[in-house]
This record gives C-alpha cells, sequence and structure tokens, in this order.
C-alpha cells in the first residue's frame, strides 16, 4: 500500500472521522448504504431538468399523461453512482466486502463513533490499497460516465423536440389555442448571463385545481431549450415546477409554453415571452 494513502486513513480513523479517503475519492462511511443510495438517488431527482423522462401522448382527443416513459435510460441515474462506480471494475469485490461489513455493524460504540470503523478498518485498508493502484481505471470511469449521461441527454432532446413539433403544429392549425398566461399561473423565469443559464418555475395547479401537464421552452428560432412534464419539473410544495435551460451566446428571447388539464378534449397552451436583458429583437 502507498504509505501516503496509509498515513491518511491512519489519520482519518484515529480523528474518527467521519468521512473515509480512499484511492482519490471520499467515501462517506455508511451506517446502512442502501440508505446512502436512496438519499442520493433522491437528491438526483430533485435536480430540475432540462429534459425529462415522462413524455405526454398527443393524439386526436388531446394530450394525456397515459403515454410514454421515453428512457428507460435514465434509471441509472437514480441508482448510487458511488456504488455503481466502485462496485465495478478491479475493486468491485473488495467494495462490496467493505459495504456489506458496514450492513453487519450498524450503530456505533462505546465512545459514541460509527462501529464500523473499527469492525471495517481491514477491508478499507484493501479498498485503499486496490483504488490507488487502479487509480486510471476508475478515472476512465468517470469520463465514460460523462460521455454515456451526454448521449442520454441527446436522446431525449429529440424525442421532446419531436413532441414540441407536433404540438406548434397543431397551434398553428388552430387545433390547440394559444393564450397567455392568465395571472394565477403567471411563470417566473431567471437567467444567468455570466453562465448562460436560465430556470423557468411554474405553478403545478390552477386556481381551479387543474394540474400542469407539460411544460417547454424555446428560443426565438424556435429551438427547444428544455421541456418536461410534471412529473419531471415537480420540485415539491416549496419550489413548485421548474425547468432549467442553457442559453445559446446569440439567443435573444426566451418563450415559455405549458399545457394544463382540462375537463374536455380542448387544449390551451399558454405562452409567454421574455427577451434576455442586453438584447434586442429584430
Amino acid at each position: 500500500m502507498a504509505a501516503r494513502s496509509l498515513r491518511i486513513m491512519n489519520q482519518l480513523y484515529a480523528r474518527r472521522s467521519t468521512t473515509l479517503c480512499v484511492g482519490g475519492a471520499c467515501i462517506g462511511h455508511l451506517l446502512h448504504h442502501s440508505a446512502v443510495c436512496r438519499a442520493e438517488a433522491h437528491q438526483r431527482r430533485k435536480r430540475p431538468p432540462k429534459f425529462g423522462s415522462s413524455m405526454p401522448s398527443i393524439s386526436s382527443r388531446g394530450i394525456s399523461m397515459s403515454g410514454i416513459n421515453i428512457d428507460e435510460v435514465n434509471s441509472n441515474r437514480e441508482d448510487c453512482p458511488m456504488c455503481k462506480k466502485f462496485g465495478s471494475g478491479p475493486c468491485g469485490g473488495i467494495f462490496k466486502r467493505w459495504l456489506d461489513c458496514t450492513d453487519q455493524h450498524p450503530g456505533k460504540d462505546a465512545d459514541g463513533q460509527p462501529l464500523h470503523l473499527s469492525k471495517c478498518f481491514e477491508f478499507a485498508r484493501k479498498l485503499s490499497k486496490c483504488l490507488d493502484d487502479n487509480s486510471d481505471y476508475y478515472t476512465k470511469y468517470d469520463e465514460k460516465r460523462k460521455s454515456d449521461e451526454s448521449d442520454e441527454d441527446v436522446e431525449l432532446k429529440v424525442a421532446w423536440s419531436e413532441f414540441v413539433k407536433e404540438t406548434e403544429e397543431q397551434i398553428i392549425s388552430r387545433v390547440y389555442q394559444l393564450q397567455e398566461f392568465p395571472l394565477d399561473v403567471t411563470p417566473t423565469i431567471h437567467v444567468r448571463l455570466e453562465s448562460r443559464t436560465g430556470a423557468a418555475s411554474f405553478k403545478p395547479q390552477r386556481d381551479d385545481g387543474s394540474s400542469i401537464v407539460v411544460a417547454y421552452i424555446l428560443d426565438e428560432n424556435g429551438n427547444v431549450l428544455a421541456a418536461g412534464s410534471k412529473e419531471d419539473m415537480d420540485m415539491g410544495s416549496q419550489f413548485g415546477c421548474i425547468l432549467q435551460f442553457d442559453m445559446p451566446a446569440t439567443m435573444k428571447a426566451a418563450t415559455c409554453r405549458v399545457i394544463y388539464e382540462e375537463g374536455n378534449d380542448n387544449v390551451t397552451v399558454f405562452s409567454k415571452t421574455m427577451l434576455v436583458p442586453g438584447s434586442t429583437r429584430s
């Protein structure tokens, strides 16, 4: 084992640290790793999406959520990333034994410290050495994961772009009615010029109780910047429904369009356009 890693581990255990750093990665002491994975997955799901994974279906009777879950691929994002990363490859076996050990030794010792700090030390030591010896493998894993997630985003954008195209065609043909937002559900749009990013916040329900079905954001040329269903966008009662989006350098305006449930086959699309600060529309 590299002397540096052993020295770091000894210092961490001597101090009863709550975070174990091995192989260049910091791994939290898992009192129950499945609970940690669930919590981490929950946090991932609660990040505002650019493109959601649940798409409504369009038919002659309007829009409904009886339709499509675009991608099973997004389910990977709900797994525990740490477990997926270190549970595979050359260190997968020792990593799983370390996790099993933490499960078998819950609770705290007489000094009030996590029991597995002492009970699972040997597994952690071996894991540290393995990760140090195979650091190149796990660095490449991170690079591949980023590439895979980028591919998933492209697939979602393509699918949503087709949905938006159909919706816009229905607006042009006057099958769907386009209106300004009523006061009870007017969205809020925020942009950050320094990072060229933005976010739009929508109310999950109208005053009459009808729920949001879908929302999407366009630039001034009709390019789709973000889209999602209520299931995708819902950040809870405190925040409502949120979409985030990137702004191209030449972007001049953002248009939000939202559809709420209606008690008949009619579809009303509410729309709001905001100029990007510092730009003018030609």
